[in-house]
């Protein structure tokens, strides 16, 4: 059985690398702050934290309540990763306020909130925020040239 702390962080460089790949700078903290990365723009004048969450099949977008309230506070990007088996894992790349307009407490005994997967609107909706359009959706203020002086 393997560590799942390590199929953690190797997710984490996973997404790290489709940032990098995009154009956004990516800075890992060195002590945890509750955030597993820092992206930030090509000037390094605008920062955006963000969470990676990564399960092996996906049938929602679930974060703990407490979570969601830090998240939002931070104005974080929060990233869900699934698969793996067959050599790909996607990402969806989501502004957390943009997660908490599909998000729905139901008070579960686990304290967690959730996106379900489970309503056909809710799949077509997740898609925009799949991959490089995900990426281009939640970080296109980091994406944006600097504006000139």
């Amino acid at each position: 059985m393997q560590d799942t702390s390590l199929i953690g962080k190797a997710k984490e460089l996973h997404a790290a690398s489709q940032l990098i790949a995009a154009g956004i700078y990516v800075y890992f903290p060195l002590v945890d702050n509750g955030f597993d990365l820092l992206a930030s723009n090509q000037t390094g004048t605008a920062f955006l934290p963000v969470q990676i969450k990564y399960k092996k099949s996906r049938t929602g977008f679930t974060l703990h309540r407490a979570d969601v309230q830090k998240f939002e506070k931070a104005g974080a990007v929060v990233v869900f990763g699934s698969g793996g088996d067959n050599g790909r894992t996607d990402f969806w790349y989501f502004p957390i306020a943009v997660w908490m307009t599909r998000a729905q407490d139901r008070d579960r005994s686990d304290e967690k909130v959730a996106v379900y997967l489970t309503k056909d609107d809710n799949r077509q909706w997740a898609s925009q925020y799949l991959n490089e359009s995900g990426i281009s959706r939640a970080f296109a203020s980091l994406l944006s040239p600097p504006a000139a002086q």
